[in-house]
This record gives C-alpha cells, sequence and structure tokens, in this order.
C-alpha cells in the first residue's frame, strides 16, 4: 500500500506524464502509448522490487527505515524542483518510443527508488505490484487526458503540495530511524 501511494504521489508531479500526454495525443494513438507505459512499468518495478528483495535482508530495521525516508526526501526534493521532459517523436513506434523513453528514465525515477525502498523494508512482491498500479494509474490518466488537457492542470500547486507531503513524511521517518523521537 505504501508504494502504491507514494508511486500515486510521486507520479501526479513527475515529468513522464507530459511526455506520455504528448506522446497520445500527438500520435493519435493512446492505446499504443498505454501498451507502451506498461511494457515499462513491469520492467522497472519487477527490477526495484528485485533489488529491494535482496537488499533488505542485509540492513537493520532503522537502516531500513533510514533508507525509505532518504528516498521521500530525494521525490520532494525532485517535486520542489522538477525536471522537464524530452518530447518524444511521434513516429510509427509510439509504444516501443514510449517504453524505452520510461524504462531509461525508470533507473533514476524516483518513483522506482522509493518502491526500491519499500521492498527493503518489507514484501517486494507487493511493493513492486504496488508501484505499478500506482505509477500506472497517473500516467494513463495522463495519456487519456491528452496534451491539450493535461497542461492545464495546476501544475506548480500540485508540484508544491506533493513536495510537501513527501518532505514532512521522510522527515518524520528520519527522526525515527534515528531514534530523535
Amino acid at each position: 500500500m505504501a508504494a502504491l501511494v507514494a508511486a500515486l504521489l510521486i507520479r501526479a508531479s513527475d515529468p513522464s506524464t507530459d511526455m506520455v500526454a504528448t506522446a497520445a495525443e500527438r500520435s493519435g494513438r493512446p492505446g499504443s502509448v498505454l501498451s507502451g507505459i506498461l511494457i515499462a512499468l513491469i520492467v522497472t518495478q519487477a527490477a526495484a522490487a528485485a533489488g529491494g528483495y535482496f537488499i533488505g535482508p542485509h540492513l537493520a530495521p532503522n537502516a531500513q527505515r533510514l533508507f525509505l525516508a532518504f528516498a521521500l526526501l530525494a521525490a520532494a526534493s525532485s517535486a520542489f524542483w522538477p525536471g522537464k521532459a524530452k518530447p518524444i517523436d511521434a513516429g510509427r513506434f509510439t509504444a516501443t518510443g514510449v517504453a524505452t523513453r520510461l524504462i531509461l528514465g525508470g533507473w533514476t525515477g524516483r518513483s522506482e527508488f522509493v518502491t526500491l525502498a519499500v521492498a527493503v523494508g518489507g514484501t517486494a512482491a507487493l511493493a513492486g505490484i504496488g508501484g505499478l498500479i500506482g505509477s500506472f494509474v497517473v500516467l494513463a490518466t495522463a495519456a487519456v487526458a491528452g496534451e491539450s488537457l493535461w497542461a492545464t492542470r495546476p501544475r506548480r500547486a500540485i508540484d508544491w503540495t506533493i513536495g510537501s507531503v513527501l518532505a514532512v513524511a521522510g522527515a518524520w521517518l528520519a527522526l525515527s530511524a534515528l531514534r530523535l523521537i
């Protein structure tokens, strides 16, 4: 559940949603974009969950909590200062292009990092499934909405609210892991 909620929040402030919305509208094939999203999320979230499965047994419980706190604080900082997504070519291979961009971005992605951190401290399979579902819901919403509708949302207000929630949660976990509260 933690990975699902975190993925929903993090992806809502992620530049990859803009890329997906743009690709879906410009190509005119949202179904193809959705299949590319699903392929990419299966690969990246499974890799994050597998990494958490192998790292988790080597960390003490407080270290696991501190790892999750660091992941949430990193996600919060990226919500306050988001990057810009590079436009995608809406060519013939929309699913492949979207999947490739999301997989390459997933290796440094905030959602995948939090999924890894949740998997370190809990059940890795559930963390991967939660991260996949949460990310897919937001990215699919962006793809279905399209570039023109997705661009009208109050982006800065959403980013600052999500960043604040993630920063408070990360700070609380960090202080708890360090046994300061």
